[in-house]
């Protein structure tokens, strides 16, 4: 008899049984592990996710310090995190000359996968903010975050504690490792042109273009993701493809404002197949070149923070008053444009405020999260 043809399905049944019985094995591990010490777990998030906001505003790192496993590298990492994290938000609102009143949050857990001697939590935090000027300090200005993070827990010493938190951070968005001193400078109080009272705004004719301005900014709103005030219960719009954790969502979900929200229409060089994007629809640098040399849209400036605020012979009262709702913002660092955001209103002294996707955003000031090396190219969209 020949055994030849009979050894490689062999070998594969034998496999399949191993592999059957090792995920039988650890997803009853994960449902015992989970069921006894769900409460514990829960407890423990509960508190640090009420801290994690609270610290943001008072900056007291401590308040925070015994939830990390300082004993291990990881652990340290991941507390260093936030470390920078709130030196980087107390620096840009000291730049900006506004204090935040108010910072919390609530999570989702989305799985439960237990280890040797740890258990990871993915889970899906959304996070509400508050802000006023100094210069208009009865005024609160809210936005919104959405922040997905693998946690993984240990127990030591009878206590739950962090050892990793892997997150995509809204106020982290440099590419490269984020100063904590971001760009000097913020602008003179004047109403920008587009935030007139509603009912001036009411009695003005709308324009009739090939642009529809106010759809993509009620898309741009719909599908914030997990950012606080979204909609569409915190989720994407399931019919295209989520490029998070494969490149990044941020230039994806830009063409969708452009075209579902603002009716702009597909072509040949920018389009979604219902199954894959070209790249003109999902890659930053190309969908700028798309833009520019179609027509499509207008540069109006290009520069570091300060270029855009302050009056020049070119932009009189400061390139940032001449951006609209509806118009994007690309976020260039090292010669090289990483990130889009769309532009959906303005705040109580006329900062343009983006949404984004991959980190999720809504009604953000445009360079929060951003250093004072990253160059803006203000992009209007022909009507």
């Amino acid at each position: 008899m020949d055994t030849k043809k009979y050894y490689k399905p062999i070998l594969l049944l034998l496999a399949l049984i191993f592999l059957t019985y090792f995920s039988i094995s650890f997803f009853n591990k994960t449902i015992e592990t989970v069921a006894n010490n769900k409460e514990e777990i829960k407890t423990v998030l509960d508190e640090f996710f009420k801290k994690r906001g609270s610290v943001l505003l008072s900056g007291d790192l401590k308040e925070i310090e015994g939830f990390y496993d300082k004993s291990s590298t990881y652990g340290k990492w991941a507390l260093d995190h936030e470390r920078r994290r709130v030196e980087y938000v107390k620096g840009w609102s000291e730049k900006r000359n506004l204090k935040f009143t108010e910072a919390e949050s609530f999570y989702r857990i989305k799985s439960v996968k237990a280890g040797e001697n740890s258990v990871w939590v993915y889970l899906v935090e959304t996070m509400k903010m508050g802000y006023a000027y100094n210069i208009k300090s009865d005024v609160i200005n809210y936005m919104g975050l959405g922040i997905r993070h693998s946690v993984q827990l240990v127990k030591v010493d009878g206590k739950w504690l962090i050892r990793r938190d892997w997150y995509y951070d809204p106020l982290d968005e440099d590419s490269a490792y984020i100063d904590a001193a971001p760009a000097e400078g913020t602008m003179p109080e004047i109403a920008p042109t587009t935030s007139k009272p509603e009912t001036e705004e009411k009695a003005k004719p709308k324009k009739k273009g090939k642009y529809d301005r106010e759809g993509a900014v009620a898309y741009a709103d719909k599908y914030a993701g997990a950012a606080w005030g979204s909609g569409n219960n915190y989720e994407y719009n399931p019919k295209y493809r989520d490029y998070n954790g494969v490149g990044g969502d941020c230039t994806n979900f830009v063409s969708q404002v452009l075209h579902e929200g603002g009716g702009l229409p597909m072509d040949y060089v920018w389009n979604f197949n219902g199954k894959d994007s070209s790249t003109a629809w999902a890659q930053a640098p190309s969908l700028f070149n798309y833009l520019i040399y179609t027509g499509k849209g207008k540069l109006i400036a290009k520069g570091y923070y300060l270029d855009m605020v302050k009056p020049t012979e070119q932009h009189p009262k400061g390139a940032i008053r001449e951006i609209e709702k509806g118009d994007l913002i690309c976020y260039e660092e090292k010669g090289e444009i990483v990130h889009f955001g769309v532009v959906t209103g303005f705040d109580s002294i006329g900062i343009p405020v983006v949404n984004t996707h991959t980190s999720d955003r809504y009604h953000v000031p445009f360079d929060l999260g951003w250093d004072k090396r990253v160059i803006y190219r203000f992009i209007h969209i022909n009507d």
